[in-house]
C-alpha cells in the first residue's frame, strides 16, 4: 500500500518539494531550480526531463520508489492555459507517480492558508495573481497577463507608477508628491536632471525590481500623499473586483465564510496596510455583509500541495505539523 504523499511547488527561479508519511511526519524536503517551461530553452522536452530527474532523486534520498507514493500535487508555474496544462500533465505522467494533481502554482495558496481547500488565493509580490477553488473543487485563475489583464499591482508595478508620477510632477505639471524625496534618495541623487541619467540606467541594467523603490509609494501614502493613495487605489480597485468577481461567479456559498488566503512579498512583509484596507472595503461594497476572511500566509506556499496530497489521499495530516516541517523554508 503506497504510504506517502509528495507536495511540489515548481516556480520561474527555484522549487520546493516536500514528502511525508501517513502519520503526518516529514520524512524528505528537497530544492530545485527552475520548473516552469517557459524560462527553458527546451520548454516542455526540458520541464520534463527536469521533472523525472528530481521527483525519483527526492524519493531515493528518503529511501522510496514513485510506486510509495499514494498521490502528488505538483505546482508549476507556466500552466496558465489548457493547451499548456495538457502538456505539462504529459510532462508530470512520465514521472511515473500514478495518482496526482497538476495545477498552476498560484492555487497552491488556497489549501494552505484556506480551510477544506476552499477559497480564494491573492498574490501580490514579484507579479500579480488571483486563483480560486471552490466548494465543488473547480479552480479558476485570473490576471496575470500584464496590461492585458490590467494587472495593476506586483511590487514592480507599484515601483514603475512611483517614478512615473515623480517625473510627471517634475516634467508634465504633474502633482507634487512627496515620493520625489523618497526617490532621490534611493537613487542616491538630489536633481531632476540626475533623475534622467538614473531612469535611463536603470532601464538599460534591467534594475528597476528594487524593493526600497517599490515601497515608495506605501511610504509616501502613510504619510497622506494623496498622488500615492491614488495609486495605491488603482491597485485595490482591480485586486477587490477581482476577488468579488471570483465570489460571484463561483461556487462559494453565501452563507459559509469565504476565505481569502494572502501571498506574495507585498501581501506578507510590507507593513503598510492602507492597500488592504482599501481592497477589504471594495469587497465589503460588492459583497455586502457577506462574511469574509482573511489570512496571511505564513508558510511557504508548497504547504498547500501537502494539504491538498493529503486531503486526496485521504491522510490526515494537520497544518501545524507540515509549518513546523516546513520553517526552515
Amino acid at each position: 500500500m503506497s504510504k506517502l504523499i509528495l507536495g511540489l511547488d515548481g516556480g520561474a527561479t527555484k522549487s520546493h518539494l516536500v514528502i511525508f508519511d501517513s502519520n503526518g511526519k516529514c520524512v524528505g524536503i528537497s530544492s530545485y531550480g527552475p520548473l516552469n517551461h517557459e524560462v527553458m530553452s527546451g520548454s516542455y522536452s526540458e520541464l520534463e526531463a527536469r521533472l523525472k530527474e528530481f521527483i525519483p532523486r527526492a524519493l531515493y534520498d528518503v529511501g522510496a520508489t514513485v510506486d510509495d507514493v499514494a498521490y502528488a500535487v505538483y505546482g508549476l508555474a507556466g500552466d496558465d492555459t489548457d493547451a499548456q496544462h495538457k502538456k505539462i500533465t504529459d510532462a508530470a505522467e512520465q514521472v511515473g507517480i500514478k495518482n496526482y494533481l497538476v495545477c498552476n502554482d498560484a492555487f497552491l495558496g488556497v489549501p494552505a492558508g484556506c480551510p477544506d481547500c476552499v477559497g480564494i488565493c491573492v498574490i501580490n509580490g514579484t507579479g500579480f495573481k488571483v486563483a480560486a477553488i471552490d466548494a465543488a473543487g473547480e479552480t479558476l485563475q485570473i490576471c496575470g497577463l500584464g496590461g492585458y489583464s490590467n494587472d495593476y499591482g506586483g511590487g514592480p508595478w507599484y515601483g514603475m507608477k512611483a517614478v512615473g508620477a515623480v517625473y510627471s510632477s517634475l516634467f508634465m505639471l504633474g502633482k507634487q508628491t512627496l515620493m520625489q524625496d523618497f526617490l532621490f534618495k534611493a537613487f542616491g541623487i538630489s536633481s531632476k536632471e540626475e533623475m534622467l541619467g538614473e531612469i535611463n540606467k536603470r532601464i538599460e541594467e534591467s534594475s528597476f525590481n528594487d524593493i526600497e523603490i517599490n515601497s515608495i509609494a506605501f511610504k509616501a501614502a502613510a504619510l497622506g500623499d494623496g498622488v500615492a493613495l491614488g495609486i495605491l487605489d488603482q491597485s485595490a480597485e482591480q485586486y477587490a473586483g477581482a476577488i468579488s468577481w471570483l465570489a460571484m461567479n463561483m461556487d462559494f456559498p453565501k452563507s459559509k465564510t469565504l476565505y481569502i488566503s494572502l501571498i506574495g512579498s507585498v501581501n506578507v512583509k510590507q507593513p503598510v496596510r492602507i492597500m488592504h484596507d482599501m481592497i477589504e472595503k471594495r469587497v465589503r461594497d460588492a459583497l455586502g455583509e457577506r462574511p469574509v476572511q482573511y489570512v496571511r500566509l505564513d508558510v511557504p506556499p508548497v504547504a498547500g500541495a501537502v494539504i491538498w496530497a493529503a486531503q486526496k489521499a485521504g491522510f490526515d495530516i494537520k497544518m501545524e505539523s507540515i509549518k513546523a516541517s516546513l520553517a526552515e523554508l
